[in-house]
Parts: structure tokens; sequence; C-alpha cells
């Protein structure tokens, strides 16, 4: 089965119609985070099965997406969100994705499914209520003896299950986050479902339940016929009874064994995983050490920072407030000395209160100056004399008026002059005490700060340790020092646990084994009474012991069959495997599987490694089944190398190019300017190469800075 090619149109985040080919062997897509990689994913799924993969809630459908999506998303935001913002009223907006599949007789299918969204009439065309949406419609189309013939409904979904089954779909199409729900290192049952779907092994367990259950009911038959045949016989009647009872008693026995295995390969398996952490553990308990030495000296440094700040905050309002007042000081200085020399300055003593004013103005009355007799009448020189006189009395006394009247308050504020008159000096020595007060907190600070970021560098160091730890052993070493005692505790428990239900199966084994003593018995004792002619004979015991060697054969075939495809699928994974890894160095381990389905852990592998593991599993299943069944399905996934970087994912590109007929991939993780990307692109087996790039698109009615980004495919190869 070859994917030939998928048109898109307003779907999710591609607007308009486009279309993306492919052809066989590795069709590779590449775009950045949140370019469209999955939305494209979305479309094949969307296409074949009406589902949308939203992360956190799984596949929905898009018919009612609101309550499919637990409310994530509305009913219409699977429709590209430009195609719906351009729709007038009563306009239809067509959502659409077609695929062409070619299967291995060149027959080709075309498969499309749509929808519609009606504009109704309502002020924001993003409002649930702005949209009437459809149903899906599913067609597929394809050329018949009798001419093309078109399908939908029920007839599509079946023809769809034919071309790429049920079963099968979720491992050959998933997204790289849900890896881990497919193949686990410690969880025997799903590498059990694996092989029930997607392997051939299931057609031998179903021959051998058909058989089975075929020897049960000629057994019954059997039994009836002979209870007719014997009515009279109660010997008999007892031993069949007998054998009614321990068929009935071993089918609740056999369920209750494998019950106790299940649980017993678990708990193992759970051990195993504890004991390899607890032993990691161990190994790196002077790497704990150091590195809780270094947390401790970190959060000692924080503090004293922390402390020191808070000394600054609250020296600043009460004390270095003062810092820099230096200028301020030298002018109160100025102003105090400058104060005192005027206190000390009293008014010229210039005796203009003799003659008096009284005196004066007596002589001005008079027109004659009563010491010398000279004429001070109106107009002569002595006049203006006595006038100016007068004048400069009237000042000289106010002036001293005034200096006596702030006599009093002169020595008021003499007093406090004196106290602060010394407060410059002082306070010069305080400022300069704080100015050193403050560079020493300052390069105390600094020297704080200097360390920390010597600290936080070893942590780094001790965080890259630390990570390789988690990566080899699967355990974070800091985080399980704290719960060390509980995993020891817990591994103690698993033991006991194994212990208890290892005596339960033994206890069940021994049980059957009675079973079956009993059921000998009662058989033995049938076949004396047969040979003794106590016991009529009938037509279908010969049935019943074909069908019961038949059974046998059957059981021993599945279960050689079983190991042999555990052995062939551990190859096969080990085959893609070596090709996943060959660009890799150092401790790689291979893959084991055992034949309880569980898959030996390997505790010294990075998570990469498991990863590819993982991968390489899931291939191999894929494989084994192609070639088995002569049908080949086309891989798509959509970011296998999440966990993986840029140099791991082209050396898994490089292998996967080689495993399937055609394999299509979205990621990433591959820069298309490296030399890595030029080297791949050049290997054979390499089909197409796009790059995904978004366009924005303004709406300039809206006035809003961006209405809108859609993604745009480029073909590079």
């Amino acid at each position: 089965m070859i994917v030939k090619d998928i048109t898109v149109e307003n779907f999710q985040v591609y607007y308009g119609i486009q279309t993306i080919e492919f052809g066989p062997g590795l069709n590779l897509i590449i775009g950045k985070g949140g370019k469209g990689k999955s939305k494209l994913f979305n479309a094949f799924y969307w296409v074949f099965f009406g589902q949308i993969y939203l992360t956190d809630v799984g596949w929905c459908s898009t018919d009612d997406l609101l309550h499919a999506s637990k409310f994530a998303m509305k009913n219409h935001e699977y429709i590209n969100k430009k195609a719906l913002s351009e729709a007038s009223i009563d306009s239809l907006v067509l959502v659409k994705a077609t695929i062409r599949v070619e299967d291995e007789k060149g027959e080709e299918y075309i498969i499309e499914r749509s929808a519609t969204a009606k504009r109704i009439d309502c002020d924001n065309w993003n409002s649930p209520e702005a949209w009437n949406l459809s149903r899906n419609i599913l067609k597929v189309s394809f050329d018949s003896r009798t001419g093309t013939k078109f399908l939908t409904g029920d007839e599509a979904l079946n023809k769809i299950d034919e071309l790429f089954p049920s079963g099968i779909r979720g491992y050959i199409w998933f997204q790289g986050e849900s890896l881990d729900e497919l193949i686990s290192l410690n969880e025997i049952d799903k590498l059990k479902n694996a092989v029930k779907h997607i392997s051939y092994y299931p057609y031998y367990e179903k021959l051998s339940q058909i058989v089975s259950k075929a020897t049960a009911k000629i057994e019954s038959i059997e039994r009836k016929k002979i209870k007719e045949a014997n009515s009279n016989n109660a010997k008999l009647r007892g031993l069949l009874a007998t054998l009614d009872n321990c068929d009935r008693e071993k089918e609740a026995l056999e369920i209750d064994k494998q019950k106790h295995l299940d649980n017993l390969s678990q708990m193992k398996i759970h051990l195993s995983t504890d004991e390899s952490k607890i032993s990691g553990l161990a190994s790196y308990t002077g790497l704990v050490a150091d590195y809780n030495t270094q947390k401790n000296e970190l959060e000692k440094v924080k503090n004293e920072i922390s402390s020191l700040d808070e000394f600054q905050r609250n020296q600043i309002p009460i004390l270095w407030i003062l810092k820099g007042i230096e200028p301020m000081l030298l002018e109160c200085e100025r102003i105090i000395k400058e104060h005192i020399d005027v206190e000390n300055t009293t008014p010229e003593k210039k005796y203009l209160d003799n003659p008096s004013k009284a005196k004066l103005l007596e002589i001005l009355k008079d027109g004659k100056c009563f010491v010398c007799g000279s004429d001070v009448s109106n107009g002569t020189p002595g006049h203006e004399w006595i006038l100016n006189r007068l004048k400069q009395q009237e000042e000289y006394l106010k002036e001293m008026e005034e200096y006596n009247n702030n006599m009093q308050l002169s020595k008021q504020f003499n007093m406090f002059v004196g106290k602060i008159q010394d407060y410059p000096n002082s306070l010069k020595i305080s400022v300069e005490s704080i100015a050193k007060q403050w560079e020493e907190s300052e390069n105390k600070i600094e020297s704080l700060l200097t360390k920390r970021n010597r600290i936080n560098v070893k942590l780094e160091e001790f965080d890259k340790k630390i990570e390789d730890v988690k990566k080899k052993h699967g355990i974070n070493p800091v985080e399980q020092a704290r719960t060390a005692g509980i995993l020891d505790s817990t591994i103690r428990v698993t033991r006991a646990n194994i212990e208890k239900e290892q005596r339960l199966l033994d206890s069940t084994i021994n049980a059957l084994k009675e079973n079956e003593k009993k059921r000998k018995n009662a058989e033995s004792e049938i076949e004396k009474m047969g040979s003794s002619a106590e016991v009529v004979e009938v037509p279908e015991t010969q049935w019943k012991n074909i069908s019961i060697f038949l059974e046998d054969i059957c059981k021993h075939v599945r279960e050689n069959a079983r190991i042999e495809l555990l052995k062939k699928i551990e190859a096969k994974a080990n085959e893609f495997y070596i090709k996943f890894t060959e660009h890799d160095t150092g401790h790689k381990g291979d893959i084991k599987i055992r034949e309880n389905y569980a898959i030996e852990f390997d505790a010294s592998l990075a998570t990469s490694l498991e990863t590819r593991k993982k991968m390489s599993i899931i291939n191999a299943l894929l494989a084994l089944n192609q070639e088995s069944l002569g049908v080949f399905y086309p891989f798509i996934t959509d970011a296998p190398s999440s966990d993986l970087d840029s140099e791991t994912t082209a050396k898994y590109l490089l292998g996967v190019k080689d495993i399937f007929k055609q394999s299509i991939v979205m990621t990433k993780d591959v820069d298309v300017n490296s030399t890595l990307y030029n080297n791949l692109i050049g290997q054979a087996n390499v089909s197409n190469v796009y790059y995904l790039e978004s366009k924005l698109y303004v709406d300039k009615t809206t006035g809003l800075e961006q209405s809108e980004v859609s993604t745009i495919v480029k073909r590079l190869k």
C-alpha cells in the first residue's frame, strides 16, 4: 500500500488548497515547533477515521468536537481561521482532505472526508454561535469491472478497514508522545497486545481455540451419549459427574494459574527496575553527597545575600540616607560661622541721640540754635542740617531698637547654636563611617554573588552527571536519595509479594495436578468398565480421542510458533536497532525478549537508545507481519524522534528509510542547513522532502496586529 498524495483544504492551519505528493521510500516533512506537522498528521487521521489528536486529550471526533475534546476546542475550531474570517453571512466554508492510495495490485483508491460550516449572522465570526456545522461526509471511490464505484457511510468505513485494519493502525500511524502507550520495557501486556494486533501469531491462537472448543463440545456430547446409553449404571454416572466437576475446577484453576503467572512476571519486572534504581543509587552516593553539599552552600550564600540586602534596606531610611551629604554639611558649617560672626558685630555707636530729638525740634521751632545762636530758620543751611540730623537719628534709633529687640532671640538661638555648631564635624565622621560601611557591604555582596556563580557552575556540572545517571539507571539519584528508605522498603515488600504469589502459584499447580490425578483415575475406571463390557460404547468416543490428539498438536504448534515468533521479533528488532545505532559510539546493548514477553531492561542505556529500542520492536513486528501476509502498509509518524537530538534523529532516519516500502516522517529535529541534512537527502530511498513555514495574515479592517497564521508547504526535494 502506497500513499500517493494528500490534499488539504482549509483544514486547521492549512489555508486554501495544498497538495503534498509522496513516493516510495522515505518522505520527510520538516518544520519547527508550531509549523503544522501535527496538523498534517491530523489530516491523515481525519480522512480515514474522522478524528484529530489533541495533546492531553487524545483522539477526538470532529463531529461534536466540543464534547469529544472535553471542551478543549469548539466545534468549528478545526477549520482554518482565515477561511472562516473571510466568509460572508449565509456563505459556506468547505473543509476537506483527500488521500490517494495505491495497493499492491496497482489499484487506486481515493478517500475523501469533508464538512461545511455555514456563516450565521453574528457580530463575532469566531464565536460558536456564528457557525452551523455539517457532519463529516466520507467518500471512497475506486475503479471496478463495472466502472467507478463510490462508497459512503458504513460501506466506505468497511473499505477503509479492509485497506487499513483497525488493529494495526496505532502501530503504523503514531505520534512520538504515544510511543510508550504502544511498547514499554516494563509492561509485558503491551508487547502481548502488539503481537496480537500486528503479527501472524493470532492465526495460530485462533486455530488452537477452534480445536479446543470443538474438543470440549465433542466431550460434552460424548458424555451425554454415554449417559443415555448407560442410564442404569449408577457407578458410571458418578464417574462422569466426577469428570464434569474436574473440568469446571480445571477451568477455574487455569484462570488462577495464568493470573498468578502474570502477577509474578509484572512483579519481577518492577523488582528488576527498583533493584536497578537502588544499584544506581548505591553507585553514586558520592555524587549525591557532593551535590547536596553544594546545594546547602548555595542556600547559605543566598541567605547571606538576603541578610545583607535586608540590612542595606533597613539602613538606608534610618542612617544611610546621610550618604553623600558632605556638601550640605560644609554649607551648614559656613552658615553657622557666618551667624556667629554677624552676632558678634553690634551697630556702630554714633552718638546721634545728643542733642535729643526734643531739643532739635525746639531749635527748629525757635529758628535759632540755643548753643551757638546760629540762624536755623526755614531755608537756611542750619535748618537743612537739623532736618537731616533728625532723619539720621530716627534711622539710628530704629536700628538700635531692632538690635535690642533681637538680643533676646539671639540669646536663645545661641544656646541652640552652641549645641549644633559641632554637628558638621561629627556628622562628617559619621558620613565617612557610613560610606565605609556601605562599601564593605557592597564588596561583601559582590563576593557572595561571585561565590554563588561558582556554586551554580558546579551544580550545572552535577546536573549533567545526574542526567547521565537518570538515563542509565532510570532514576534521579538526588530525589531517590531522599526516598532511598522507601525504595528499599518497596523492594522488600515486592520480594515478599513475589514469594507469596509464588506460593499461590505452587498451590494452584498442585491443585491442577490433583485435579488431573482425579480425572485420570475416573477415566481409568471408565476404561476398565468399558473393557469388561460394563459400559456401552458410543461412536463419539473415537471423535473425542481424535480431537484431543489434534488439540495437543495445535497447542504444541501454537507454543512453538509463539516462541519462534518472539525469537524472530528479537532478531529483526536487533537488525533494525543496529541500523538505528550504527553511527553511535559507546555501549548500545541489544534487544532481548523473554518467552513471557518481558523485554530485558538494560540499566546502562541512555534514554535515546531506549526510545530506539521501542521503535525497533514496533518496526520488527510490522516488517514480520508484512513479510508473512504479503501486505505492506505505509509507516506514518509525527515526532518519533522527540526524545532524540538532531544527530541521533538523522541516524534514526538513515535506518528507517530502508525498512518500509514507504515511510512518511514529520519531525522538527532536522536542521536543513546542516551537513547531516545534506548527507540524508543525498541517500537512496529518500523520495521527497518538504519544509513547513508559517505565513502571517494581517486583517487591516480589524485593527488587530495579526489575524491568522497559516502553514505553507515548500518542496525541497
